[in-house]
């Protein structure tokens, strides 16, 4: 139920013009499209709230909220499955979580990734006493939610 309700907040999210990101995103959000287009669910149309939760239900088959990001896990694309033949199982490792073709970034996410880029700087404030790859490393790992965040803002040239 739980799961649900989430993916409803997602859709309504999606409905009133919210932005979402990552390598699930198109997918997920053609099917909001499909949905949309059956029920006539348009910005400032109340639609059968019934109907909607079970048009959106198959999605919760898939999905695994996350903190920074939303997979809508899917085996045969999925890193995870890729990176952890030898246990057998699954295996979410956030880097690659981020950048895999299962996951999706709305607003939802926007305060933790806010809260996670800035943990960050805190924890790295003085590179220049580091060894250079050491800064490479923390400059690379700094910058990675700093362009998530600008990708779900729409800001540059990032991916959508």
């Amino acid at each position: 139920m739980a799961k649900l309700d989430y993916v409803e907040d997602l859709f309504h999210d999606w409905n009133e013009g919210g932005r979402s990101v990552g390598g699930a995103a198109q997918r997920v959000e053609e099917e909001f499209d499909r949905i949309r287009a059956e029920i006539g669910d348009l910005p400032g149309v109340v639609s059968s709230p019934t109907r909607l939760r079970a048009m959106l239900k198959h999605l919760t088959r898939t999905l695994h909220p996350g903190m920074l990001n939303d997979c809508f896990h899917q085996a045969e694309t999925a890193v995870c499955n890729k990176r952890a033949k030898s246990l057998g199982r699954p295996l979410s490792m956030l880097s690659m979580c981020l950048q895999c073709p299962n996951s999706r970034r709305s607003a939802v996410h926007l305060p933790r990734l806010l809260h996670a880029r800035d943990q960050a700087r805190q924890d790295f404030p003085d590179l220049d006493a580091l060894p250079h790859l050491q800064q490479i490393a923390i400059t690379e790992h700094l910058s990675s939610p700093t362009r998530l965040i600008a990708e779900i803002h729409d800001e540059g040239d990032g991916p959508a």
